[in-house]
């Protein structure tokens, strides 16, 4: 007989090892210690505890898997293998499908572990002769063992809806072969049981954890947070997608538990957007961090952000530039994926370029090689080379940011076409519409995600690596986008909600406020050098001087006919995207002590990332808010797909995503790859994920979901 549920145990390794057993079911339970006796004292309790965090660190609990595989009417997975592999991501899957099985597999074995210490906490910790010192200590580990357990639950109830319950640990096969979950007609029940069981580990959460926790460990206010996420999502689930009543009393219990947050005072809004994904900087200023996943800068290992996921580094291997070098699987934003932010929240710089970024600086060869030659053994010191910013955004704001090799045959930019050059509003504002080829309509869309990058570039141990900073997973940003969303569904946008202190839009405001900060550099002129700490000496006198123009070739020197480029050209370059310019740069560098200032000091950039309107009707503001949590979240624990499928929306979503004219493209996806290869066949199954039929069929009381 066989277990389900990824128990098999290798108890001694998950205990002592930071690596999970690989084989997830055997026909026995292996143990090297005993089970009925380790984990007694608070010493040995707590290092169950540090396994049961390190479970965390799984890419199918909060790493790259979500990236990789899960489709959205903003993203979709990059083209190539994983593509073309990924059934999830072309969103027609069924049960046999793999990562269902291996994200189930990953959350059933750290609750495993969870329910392990819960029930030596609920044993040993209560017993009548502990110390103050050991009472404490094991409040605070039964305290953080329901908030993971409800955690993982957590996950699996919005991935799955109807997953079965343990909530103890099982030593014998007959329990784990007992384990049951709804049919198919009633998987809101189930859904609604487990909802009841996370709120419940929840709420004794708070009242076992300490307010002030250690880095990367759950506290009073981590558990409150989520309270009023999972009251949240259900209230939600409730009114928007069940349509089966208002959610008041959920949207109530939201509103509470958040209110606790803010009133603490213990967190706020860092300065700066970036530092909440830089690893010195995460630690400094403002507490951003109700909840992290612990690394070490050292750190690999399994869900760490790109390794073997296509994350994207911001250098290139021998480059002393820095690339965007991308691999299979990389997550990428879609046409809607970025007007989200370049159209709807126009002047939106600093989130959205940390974020999305599907560019690089590039070195050109300039001997007469008609290809790209990148490395800095192509152009030693600098000689013979040209820089520019590759990129394949055809938008208006990446238009300062354009740095183009222009008095060489072999650059890039050496005659654009007619096609190439857009005109308008007015004569005089031209910028180049089709940059590295990505103007063909069939293009699939491809703005790669960057927010978790290595930085600062010049870092004196600056690798190629993966992401080396820990990953955030709660930060207070969205406790206040959360805290807003509540509110409006109670009371509308404009009010403050009964429980709360400050209405809706102003808790949005103070979001879109911070977004508004960009490094500021007073003394950047046409002189300065575009790249600091490099070989490099291109300035912005360099690349500013040509004005776009079809079909005619500049030169940095005089020529036959040809228009000669001058400085004057850039400095009005220079003074027109200066606050742009400065807000690009500091993305780029991450100065170690960068001046701070915000777009509203000045007149030119007065309107970049306005505020939310008072006046928004409920339903506006509703979809409003769906933005803007994308374009302060994407990328972080799947939040697009969760938001979505709460609110029933995603393959509606999706399909509009498909069929509809974006604003800043002029085109739909329906010819892409996106539009070909997702969501072929659009049954409201794909809302969530099937039971993994290899559990099924070795379990017989496991029921399949509905549409599977």
């Amino acid at each position: 007989m066989k277990i389900s549920f990824s128990i098999y145990i290798c108890l001694a390794f998950l205990l002592f090892n930071n690596t999970s057993c690989k084989k997830f079911t055997t026909n026995e339970i292996k143990s090297d210690i005993n089970l009925n006796t380790f984990g007694k004292t608070p010493t040995e309790a707590l290092l169950l505890l540090g396994q049961a965090y390190n479970n965390l660190r799984d890419n199918d609990i909060t790493g790259s898997t979500y990236y990789v595989h899960f489709t959205t009417d903003y993203t979709v997975p990059a083209t190539g293998t994983t593509f073309a592999n990924s059934a999830i991501a072309r969103m027609n899957y069924d049960a046999s499908t793999g990562t269902a099985l291996s994200i189930w597999n990953a959350h059933y074995t750290a609750i495993a572990r969870t329910n392990l210490i819960i029930e030596r906490a609920e044993t040993f910790g209560k017993a009548s002769e502990l110390s103050v010192a050991d009472s404490t200590t094991w409040a605070r580990i039964n305290g953080e063992a329901r908030f993971l357990r409800a955690f993982y639950y957590f996950n699996l109830v919005r991935l799955y809806r109807n997953v079965p319950l343990i909530d103890k640990f099982f030593r014998e096969l007959s329990e784990i072969q007992s384990v049951s979950n709804m049919p198919a007609g009633q998987m809101k029940e189930q859904e609604s049981k487990l909802y009841n069981f996370i709120i419940e580990d929840l709420n004794q959460a708070t009242q076992l954890l300490p307010e002030n926790p250690e880095r990367g460990r759950a506290g009073k206010f981590t558990a409150l947070a989520y309270l009023g996420k999972v009251y949240l999502t259900q209230g939600t689930i409730i009114k928007h997608r069940d349509l089966s009543g208002d959610g008041v009393q959920h949207y109530q219990n939201a509103i509470a538990a958040f209110q606790q947050v803010i009133a603490s005072g213990k967190y706020g809004l860092k300065t700066y957007y970036p530092d909440n994904f830089i690893r010195d900087k995460q630690y400094t200023g403002a507490n951003e961090f109700l909840f992290t996943v612990e690394f070490e800068a050292l750190d690999g290992g399994s869900g760490r952000f790109g390794e073997n996921s296509g994350f994207i580094n911001n250098a290139g291997t021998n480059t002393e530039i820095g690339t965007l070098a991308g691999a299979n699987g990389a997550f990428l934003t879609n046409d809607f994926g970025v007007s989200a932010f370049d159209f709807n929240s126009p002047g939106d710089i600093v989130r959205r370029f940390w974020t999305i970024e599907d560019g690089d600086f590039r070195s050109f060869e300039t001997n007469g090689i008609a290809g790209l030659q990148n490395t800095a053994s192509d152009c030693p010191g600098g000689a013979n080379c040209e820089i520019y910013l590759r990129t394949r955004e055809p938008y208006q704001y990446t238009r300062p940011y354009w740095f183009e090799a222009v008095n060489n045959a072999n650059s890039f930019r050496y005659r654009p076409a007619t096609a190439d050059v857009v005109t308008g509003p007015g004569v005089n504002n031209r910028w180049f519409s089709i940059i590295w080829g990505d103007g063909n309509a069939t293009n699939t869309p491809s703005r790669l995600f960057v927010k978790y990058r290595r930085t600062p570039l010049t870092q004196p141990n600056y690798t190629t690596n993966i992401y080396d900073a820990d990953i955030p997973v709660l930060r207070y940003a969205e406790v206040l986008l959360m805290y807003a969303e509540a509110g409006n569904e109670l009371s509308g946008p404009d009010v403050v909600p009964t429980g709360g202190s400050i209405t809706p839009v102003a808790a949005v405001n103070i979001v879109r406020n911070r977004a508004r900060n960009f490094v500021y550099y007073p003394n950047l002129t046409v002189n300065s050098k575009i790249i600091e700490n490099s070989t490099y000496t291109r300035t912005y006198s360099d690349i500013y001087r040509r004005v776009p123009t079809s079909n005619v070739v500049y030169s940095l020197t005089p020529a036959a006919n040809n228009p000669v480029l001058t400085t004057t050209q850039a400095a009005d370059t220079m003074a027109k995207y200066f606050y742009q310019i400065c807000a690009f740069r500091g993305i780029r560098e991450v100065p170690a002590a960068p001046t701070i200032r915000n777009f509203k000091e000045f007149p030119a950039t007065a309107n970049y990332v306005p505020d939310f309107a008072n006046g928004l009707t409920q339903q506006q503001f509703r979809d409003e808010l769906l933005d803007e949590r994308w374009r302060e979240l994407a990328g972080e624990q799947n939040c697009r797909w969760y938001d979505l499928t709460r609110y029933g929306r995603l393959i509606s979503r999706v399909m509009q995503a498909k069929t509809d004219i974006n604003p800043l493209t002029n085109r739909n996806l329906s010819t892409t790859q996106f539009g070909t290869s997702v969501l072929t066949n659009p049954l409201p199954k794909f809302e969530y994920l099937p039971i993994p039929q290899q559990e099924i069929d070795i379990n017989k009381n496991l029921k399949q979901n509905e549409g599977y």
